[in-house]
């Protein structure tokens, strides 16, 4: 069956929405830690996930773990020996998530896949590794539960609401839509990739953002340096895209991802919608080793 993906970007490139990625290709990682006062949400490292290399052993225990605990479902994690570890997307990353959550040595090291605002400090900065050959999935989107991937929207809303206080929202904020962070997962053989999608306590993070209402058409932009995304104030000029969903309701549980030709997508309904060129980017964060 085709890539749901695949043929979404390859629609938009026969309509000529996407721009062109000449051009866009950015300074690889001098692998020298980089301080910046102007975005504190600025890691001062980043690397892309792979079998070997400086975090090998990080590595290796994390996808032992991640496939030990999501054995037969869709966010299994290829093995493999040496280079960056391929066909990565939304699912995969949230079982990795919940691997490093359930395993204090892996907690330790302080590393989590990284979020969408450092995603775009980092594309600013000209300090990710190949962006235009990669692209990566940054998070979900909970927009309804009425539309796409509705068993699972569903039941991450329950999650939300469990831990409500400890993510900083009110019942108001519930109501709104919303942007998950770093997600985990827990096997479900009845969803679709047999897995859904919960809250990790103390990695997770899930915020509103007014972007999100703004559906039905695509928005133009520069950077997205409002936790991720461009602020409504910001859209309207630059050379990147926003690719929003069509619908204004009923739209579902969403993926956020990054493309090779570095737009955002918001709209994203694959899950576990890959090609190889699907990456994931680490950085050290502090909450990966709250217990």
């Amino acid at each position: 069956m085709p890539n749901p993906r695949l043929l979404q970007t390859a629609e938009r490139w026969m309509n000529k929405e996407a721009p062109s990625d000449k051009g866009t290709q950015r300074p690889q990682v001098s692998g020298q830690p980089v301080q910046n006062i102007l975005y504190p949400d600025l890691p001062s490292d980043v690397f892309i996930f792979s079998y070997d290399g400086a975090h090998k052993e990080f590595t290796q225990e994390l996808i032992a773990k991640s496939n030990e605990l999501f054995a037969g479902t869709r966010a299994e994690i290829p093995t493999g020996n040496s280079g960056e570890v391929k066909n990565m997307y939304i699912a995969k990353r949230m079982a990795l998530v919940t691997a490093i959550a359930r395993r204090p040595s892996l907690r330790n090291y302080g590393l989590l896949p990284i979020t969408p605002m450092q995603d775009e400090c980092l594309l600013k900065e000209g300090r990710l590794q190949n962006p235009s050959k990669f692209w990566e999935d940054l998070g979900l989107i909970l927009y309804d539960t009425n539309g796409e991937n509705q068993n699972e929207s569903k039941f991450l809303k329950e999650s939300i609401k469990q831990h409500k206080v400890e993510l900083g929202l009110n019942n108001d904020d519930l109501e709104r839509r919303l942007i998950i962070v770093n997600p985990g997962a827990e096997v479900d053989k009845g969803m679709t990739y047999r897995i859904k999608p919960i809250v990790v306590p103390g990695i997770t993070q899930v915020y509103a953002h007014d972007i999100l209402n703004k559906t039905g058409e695509n928005h133009i932009f520069e950077y997205g340096l409002d936790r991720g995304l461009p602020a409504i104030g910001e859209i309207g000029r630059g050379k990147r895209t926003l690719y929003m969903p069509s619908a204004n309701q009923n739209i579902g549980l969403r993926v956020l991802y990054r493309g090779r030709v570095l737009n955002l997508d918001a709209g994203d309904r694959d899950l576990a919608g890959s090609d190889e060129a699907g990456r994931v980017n680490f950085a050290p964060q502090g909450r990966a080793s709250k217990k």
